[in-house]
């Protein structure tokens, strides 16, 4: 299934392969050295919203956090699990600024990422 139209989205369909490639271009360390000192170290929940092809969300699951990956691009999603396959990540097709499907499900966490979301 096409992703639908989520404002902000525009074009990341028809360029998943390419974003996909330039995004894991660049390692988790390499993207967040400024703070990455402020990622718990202790296993943790974390909320990545705008997971796009999952490079984040692998790098915490192997930290040894759960990690919720919210996406709304399907193309991207498919990459994200392709790539980074993880029984410590749930991939969940949501967004901003509503993240309505999260916010029904009232979790908490202790950790939220969001990267170059516009």
């Amino acid at each position: 299934m096409p992703s639908r139209g989520v404002s902000g989205t525009e074009g990341y369909a028809a360029e998943a392969d390419v974003l996909a490639r330039q995004y894991e271009s660049i390692t988790f360390a390499q993207a967040h050295a400024p703070y990455i000192h402020l990622i718990p170290t202790a296993p943790s929940r974390v909320l990545d919203i705008g997971a796009g092809t999952g490079r984040d969300a692998a790098a915490l699951a192997e930290m040894g956090h759960e990690v919720v990956a919210a996406e709304p691009t399907t193309e991207m999603r498919a990459h994200a699990a392709r790539l980074h396959p993880s029984p410590r990540i749930e991939w969940v097709d949501d967004s901003l600024p509503d993240l309505a499907k999260l916010t029904a499900r009232a979790e908490a966490f202790d950790l939220v990422m969001m990267t170059a979301v516009w």
